[in-house]
C-alpha cells in the first residue's frame, strides 16, 4: 500500500476522527499543569466530575483541599476551575478585582422567568436588576416584613409546644422547613397557609422536590457542566421539574391580581414591583410592564429558592449545635431574657443590638454553611502572583474547606460563638467567612435572612430547651449528592418547655 492510499484509507479516517474527539475532550487539560498548579487527573470530556453525584460535598471538598493545598486545579468537564481557600486570592476575586469576576458560571437558560433570575443574568443586565432590587432590603422595608416574621415565629411556638408535650423530640429540618415556608408565603406572596408541615401539603412537597431533584444524584448532573449550552434544549423535567411551575404560576397570578388592587401588603412582590418600576423610570424606561412583571416573578421565585431551604437548614443546625452545647444554649437564653426585660417581646427592635445572638448564628454558619461552594467566572484575563486566570475560567471557594482551615479558625471543630466577639484574640478575618458569598455579588437578601434567623432563634430558645436524644448524631450529617444546599439528615433533637 502506497503512502497516498494510506492517507485516504478508511482506517486513517477513523483514527483521525478518533484523535480529533480525544483532542477536543482533553485540549484544556494542560492549563493548570503548565502553571505548576496541583490537582486530580481529569478524564476526557468529564474532567474530574465523574462520580460527583455520589460524593458528600462537604467531606469531599475538605479532603481535596487537604490533599492538594489551598489552591488547586479541577476540571468541570473541559472547563478549568480554580479552587482556592487562599485569603488573598479570595479578596482579589470577590472584592478588589470584581470587575474581572462580575458573573457566575454561564449556563444557557432561555426559559421565561428563569432567564431573569439575578443568580443567572450577567454583566449590565445583572447590574440593573441588582440596583433595582437592592432598595427592597433597606432597614425600613425589613422592619415592615419583620412583623410578619414575628407572627410566623409565634405560630411556631404553638406547634413546638404540642410536640414538646406529646413527643419530647423534634424532627428539626421538617419543622423549620415549615416555618421558613410560612415566612416566605407571608413575606413574599402575602399569603397565610395553615396547612404547612402537614402531610401532602403542596407548598412543602413541591419545595422539597425542587431542592432534591433526582438529576442531582445521578450522572445526568454532568450534562450542564460538560455541555452548558445544551441546558436550553434538554427537557424541563430534568433540571426544571414541573414543581418549579407551581410557584411560578402562583406568582404570575398574584402579580396580575395586584395590578387591579389598591390594598397594601408590604410583602416582597409589592415592594419589588414598586422598586423595579421606579428604577426603570429613573434610567429612561429600561423595562416595560411585561418586563417588570417577569423580573418581579423571577426575583420572587429566587427569594423562595434562596431563602426557604438555606434558612431552614441553618435553624436546624442551630438546634442541633445548641442541643450538643448546653452551656452556649444557656448563655443565649440568659441573654434573651435580659433583652426581654427591656423590650417585653421578641421583635425587630430587640434584635437590633444583640451581639450574642449574632455570634451564635455566625458560628453555626461557619461550621455548617448551607451553600457549600461559591464561585465566580472570569470575564477579563488577570494574573495573581504568577497564576494566570483566563476569560471563562471559574474560581470556586469551598465554604467548608475555608471555614475549617486551622490557620483562619483555630480549633475549627469546636462550636465557639465567642470567637466572633470583637474583644476575642481569634476574631476571624471577614474575607474567610462566606455563607452569603462576598463582594458586590453577595446574597442581596442577607439582611432579611439574618432578621428571620434571629427572630426565630430568640423566640424558640425563650420558650424551649433543646437536648440530645438517642437519635441525635454526634456530628451533623449531610446527604450525599451534588446539592446546591446541604441537606441535614437524622436531625432529631429533644425538646422541652422551659
Amino acid at each position: 500500500m502506497d503512502v497516498l492510499s494510506l492517507l485516504f484509507s478508511p482506517l486513517t479516517a477513523i483514527l483521525s476522527v478518533a484523535y480529533f474527539f480525544y483532542w477536543y475532550g482533553t485540549s484544556t487539560f494542560d492549563y493548570f499543569k503548565a502553571q505548576n498548579i496541583a490537582g486530580p487527573k481529569p478524564l476526557p470530556y468529564v474532567g474530574n466530575l465523574w462520580g460527583v453525584w455520589r460524593e458528600n460535598i462537604p467531606k469531599f471538598d475538605k479532603k481535596m483541599t487537604k490533599k492538594y493545598g489551598k489552591t488547586f486545579g479541577y476540571f468541570d468537564g473541559t472547563l478549568p476551575n480554580l479552587y482556592t481557600t487562599d485569603i488573598n486570592l479570595i479578596k482579589s476575586v470577590f472584592v478588589k478585582d470584581f470587575d474581572h469576576f462580575v458573573n457566575r458560571r454561564t449556563f444557557s437558560v432561555k426559559r421565561k422567568v428563569f432567564r431573569k433570575m439575578m443568580s443567572i443574568i450577567q454583566n449590565q443586565e445583572w447590574k440593573n436588576v441588582r440596583s433595582s432590587v437592592t432598595p427592597v432590603f433597606t432597614t425600613g422595608k425589613i422592619k415592615l416584613m419583620s412583623k410578619m416574621i414575628t407572627e410566623c415565629a409565634n405560630r411556631l411556638v404553638i406547634k413546638f409546644k404540642t410536640i414538646a408535650d406529646s413527643q419530647g423530640k423534634l424532627d428539626a429540618k421538617m419543622q423549620f422547613s415549615a416555618f421558613t415556608m410560612d415566612v416566605i408565603a407571608r413575606c413574599a406572596f402575602g399569603m397565610t397557609i395553615n396547612s404547612l408541615g402537614e402531610k401532602d401539603d403542596p407548598f412543602m412537597t413541591k419545595a422539597k422536590a425542587v431542592f432534591s431533584p433526582p438529576a442531582n444524584k445521578s450522572p445526568l448532573i454532568l450534562i450542564p457542566f460538560m455541555f452548558p449550552k445544551m441546558l436550553t434544549y434538554v427537557s424541563d423535567s430534568i433540571f426544571f421539574p414541573k414543581d418549579f411551575y407551581f410557584f411560578v404560576n402562583i406568582l404570575e397570578d398574584l402579580i396580575k391580581q395586584r395590578h387591579h388592587s389598591t390594598d397594601k401588603y408590604n410583602d416582597f412582590v409589592e415592594v419589588a414591583t414598586e422598586s423595579i418600576s421606579e428604577y426603570s423610570k429613573s434610567v429612561g424606561g429600561t423595562w416595560n410592564r411585561e418586563d417588570v412583571d417577569e423580573i418581579v416573578t423571577a426575583q420572587s421565585l429566587l427569594f423562595l429558592l434562596a431563602g426557604f431551604d438555606t434558612t431552614a437548614t441553618t435553624l436546624t443546625n442551630s438546634a442541633f449545635l445548641l442541643a450538643r452545647n448546653p452551656e452556649v444554649q444557656e448563655k443565649l437564653y440568659q441573654e434573651i431574657m435580659r433583652k426581654h426585660e427591656k423590650f417585653e417581646d421578641v421583635n425587630h427592635e430587640m434584635i437590633l443590638d444583640f451581639p450574642y445572638v449574632d455570634h451564635v448564628i455566625h458560628e453555626v454558619l461557619r461550621m455548617y454553611p448551607p451553600v457549600p461552594r461559591v464561585e465566580r467566572a472570569c470575564n477579563k484575563e488577570v494574573n495573581y502572583d504568577g497564576v494566570q486566570i483566563k476569560k471563562g475560567v471559574v474560581v470556586t471557594v469551598s465554604a467548608f474547606a475555608l471555614h475549617y482551615d486551622e490557620e483562619y479558625y483555630p480549633d475549627p471543630y469546636r462550636f465557639n460563638p465567642d470567637r466572633w466577639d470583637p474583644e476575642s484574640e481569634i476574631k476571624p478575618n471577614p474575607n474567610v467567612f462566606m455563607p452569603f458569598g462576598m463582594g458586590p455579588r453577595n446574597c442581596v437578601g442577607m439582611r432579611f435572612a439574618m432578621e428571620e434567623m434571629k427572630i426565630a432563634l430568640c423566640t424558640i430558645v425563650k420558650h424551649f430547651r433543646f437536648f440530645p436524644v438517642k437519635e441525635t448524631p454526634e456530628e451533623m450529617q449531610f446527604e450525599d449528592g451534588f446539592l446546591g444546599v446541604v441537606q441535614p439528615i437524622h436531625a432529631t433533637v429533644g425538646i422541652e418547655t422551659r
